[in-house]
């Protein structure tokens, strides 16, 4: 008792323990019970009752080896169920190691206001705020491994929304259903769209459920008439998504009279076969380039043997020459075919931390205005660009 006494008096350092003050030690066990038989021992109360019976009493628990566990202030001790005990003011709670474990606020014995609490090792593991006793409000709880959070808003004890938000260490949101822990893939307002410019080219951005996609949109002739769309797209959420541009992609355009026409998305290979028959026909066209090219003709004059003259006109016909241009033009066919298919967006399947870039091309009639709508994951994400014979702007730009 007098070792108790000790450290009772050394650890209230700046309390002023005077003669009428009383001391009490109550023994609990790990469920906060009185326990039966001193083996079963978890942790003891050190409390400090002034004479003033109205005033709330300091307390300090200690784990049955020595280290402090709790402190703070405490209206009502209950020695056969610490249960029932009522708190009162900042109480802290430590593990053995010192590090503390929990801070917070009591009310007539019930949590009130913030509530942190804390890993052994010192991280921030739950920040929650509580009113009589429930959660009230934000509740936060951080994971050390990946430095996400998950945010849940609560009332009266239970979820105001069936869902929570989860963010990673780069402040990306993402919603998930409570129920099941699935996502909730919302389409962002067309006013979280921004612009923004690389090496002078406007690009349309939006960044919402963890996913980012860059539009760029320009007027091209390659092999047919196009709105060219130059696409990155950054998954920086926790799941994979698949995006099939020619299924995934819905464009329309708007005339003068606002009457709007559907375009059509080409998929690589419907393009790929426009390309391979505009590049037949070059092909023919070169084929007869090349005769007339790799043909040489020479005129000779002089007089025949009746003493006449003459003019005598030989065309040569260079087969090597004509066989090493339609080489050299085929591998040029060859290469520039190869660079739209590398470059041309095909069916990808992103997961998390990785993205795609690429572009489409989608079939481009007469309007002023084309909208493009992509789906991910059924989140619809809305582009609007204005165009005219010599380009495309987004709108507002």
């Amino acid at each position: 008792m007098k070792r108790v006494l000790f450290l009772f008096i050394l650890l209230f350092g700046g309390e002023s323990v005077y003669p009428q003050a009383k001391v009490d030690t109550l023994y609990y066990d790990r469920f906060g019970q009185i326990p039966n038989n001193p083996v079963f021992i978890d942790y003891y109360r050190i409390v400090l009752s002034s004479a003033d019976s109205t005033e709330c009493r300091t307390f300090r628990d200690f784990y049955s080896s020595g280290e402090l566990r709790r402190d703070g202030r405490i209206e009502t001790v209950d020695s056969l169920d610490d249960n029932r005990s009522v708190f009162v003011g900042e109480v802290i709670s430590y593990y053995k190691n010192g590090n503390v474990s929990e801070k917070a606020c009591y009310l007539n014995g019930r949590l009130e206001g913030e509530c942190f609490r804390y890993r052994e090792d010192g991280f921030l593991k739950e920040h929650a705020n509580y009113s009589q006793g429930k959660l009230s409000g934000i509740c936060e709880r951080f994971c050390e491994d990946d430095g996400s959070c998950r945010v849940i808003e609560y009332k009266d004890g239970q979820p105001l929304h069936d869902y929570y938000l989860l963010s990673d260490a780069n402040g990306n949101w993402v919603k998930y259903r409570i129920a099941d822990d699935t996502p909730v893939w919302e389409s962002p307002l067309v006013t979280e769209r921004f612009v923004d410019y690389r090496d002078g080219v406007p690009r349309e951005v939006y960044s919402k459920n963890g996913i980012t996609i860059s539009l760029t949109c320009s007027v091209v002739k390659d092999y047919g008439k196009w709105h060219r769309i130059d696409l990155a797209i950054f998954n920086n959420s926790r799941e994979s998504v698949t995006f099939t541009p020619e299924t995934d992609i819905i464009a329309y355009s708007m005339d003068d009279r606002n009457v709007a026409t559907d375009l059509k998305v080409w998929s690589c290979d419907e393009y790929l076969k426009k390309v391979k028959r505009g590049q037949a026909w070059a092909a023919v066209g070169m084929s007869f380039a090349v005769g007339l090219s790799s043909t040489s003709t020479s005129t000779t004059t002089g007089y025949d043997s009746n003493g006449g003259y003459f003019t005598a006109t030989t065309s040569t016909y260079n087969a090597g020459e004509a066989q090493r241009q339609r080489e050299n033009f085929d591998r040029e066919l060859e290469d520039e075919k190869n660079r739209k298919q590398s470059g041309y967006l095909k069916r990808n399947t992103i997961y998390p931390s990785e993205s795609i870039y690429g572009f489409v091309h989608i079939t481009r009639v007469k309007g002023q205005r084309v909208v493009f709508v992509i789906n991910i994951e059924g989140a619809e994400y809305i582009y609007d660009w204005r165009f005219d014979k010599n380009g495309a702007y987004p709108i507002g730009n």
